[in-house]
């Protein structure tokens, strides 16, 4: 248990799990993935999210080789019961499982024509957001979400073609009240790289509808996750329409030196104007990252309200930038059982 700017920051091995419902109109709970094979070339990214106050669920799963689209799904309007239990984490085509608690998941895809088996090891303890700003929404509990960065293993059938998949990405779970309720954000950019099993970070930008704007992500070195304290971000558009093209970060994290790398964009998955709760600009890019001589692969995304609001050169430092060193269990997962 770690004490985070006056509040105690608690991660149990069940929070793994699906959680039970809250109150708020606006409670929500997501599962997300993202991974790119170097050998294949195959990148692909999912997310399911259920709202059970609202009785709606939504599903995006989006397949890649190279820039070639090979298989999606986008739905936003499914119909769930405001009871629904363990089946959040596996309606429609997409299912989640953990096996065990931050170490090891499963996770499947299959619409008839395009499947996907993946087995996911992680590589460092979750980043929480409650480790950089504990209770985001005033007068509730806070929203809780946290990130793990891994290796995926498994197999892609698409059509009546296999390919192995052996490669690196992301996974996300999220849960609580939406951040802001429906009031909405103005802008986020969110970058997520991995370079090897022993360098990886993740930074998250973002804009509230009313308030400061808010600083996330870690940098993990092989020992810990550090805390981003200061983060600056400079976007690079496609010459044509409003999708991103790269950007180049810099990051502060602990007492080390700085963390610069450069992203180059190799597909977009466009969502823009199409979510019920989200309306503007939403962007996700599998992406090429290159930092001291090393190639890493993750995933740039981007979203803005208004075209007065996208994201050029973005850079938030907060005044009180502490040196967090992260990454503890309330309980240790080896000794977890599912």
């Amino acid at each position: 248990m770690l004490a985070v700017g006056g509040a105690m920051f608690d991660l149990k091995p069940q929070d793994d799990l699906a959680h039970a419902t809250g109150n708020e109109e606006t409670w929500h709970e997501s599962f997300s993935f993202d991974f790119f094979d170097p050998g294949s070339h195959l990148s692909g990214f999912g997310r399911i999210s259920v709202q059970p106050n609202r009785r709606t669920g939504e599903c995006v799963f989006a397949l890649w080789r190279d820039d070639l689209l090979l298989s999606r799904c986008t739905k936003w309007d499914f119909h769930i019961p405001q009871n629904i239990g363990e089946e959040r984490q596996h309606f429609g085509p997409l299912a989640f499982r953990t096996v065990a608690a931050f170490k090891t998941a499963e996770i499947s895809y299959d619409d008839g024509y395009c499947r996907l088996d993946l087995a996911f090891d992680s590589i460092h303890p979750p980043y929480s957001w409650l480790q950089s700003h504990a209770g985001l929404t005033p007068g509730a509990p806070g929203s809780h979400h946290y990130q793990q960065q891994g290796r995926y293993r498994g197999v892609a059938r698409i059509g009546r073609e296999s390919f192995p998949v052996q490669a690196l990405g992301a996974r996300d779970h999220g849960w609580g009240p939406t951040p802001q309720g429906d009031a909405g954000l103005r802008r986020w950019i969110s970058a997520s790289a991995q370079f090897s099993e022993r360098l990886a970070f993740q930074t998250l930008l973002v804009t509230p509808a009313s308030g400061p704007d808010l600083l996330f992500g870690y940098v993990f070195r092989g020992a810990h996750n550090e805390l981003i304290v200061r983060s600056r971000c400079s976007m690079i558009y496609a010459p044509h329409g409003t999708a991103p093209s790269g950007c180049n970060l810099e990051l502060g994290a602990g007492s080390a030196d700085r963390v610069s790398a450069a992203a180059r964009v190799t597909n977009v998955f466009n969502t823009s104007f199409q979510e019920p709760y989200l309306p503007g600009f939403r962007y996700s890019c599998a992406a090429e990252f290159h930092l001291d001589g090393q190639t890493g692969y993750g995933r740039v995304q981007a979203y803005w309200a208004s075209a007065k609001d996208r994201p050029e050169e973005w850079q938030i430092q907060p005044a009180a930038a502490g040196t967090i060193k992260l990454g503890k269990f309330d309980v240790d997962p080896e000794e977890t059982v599912f």
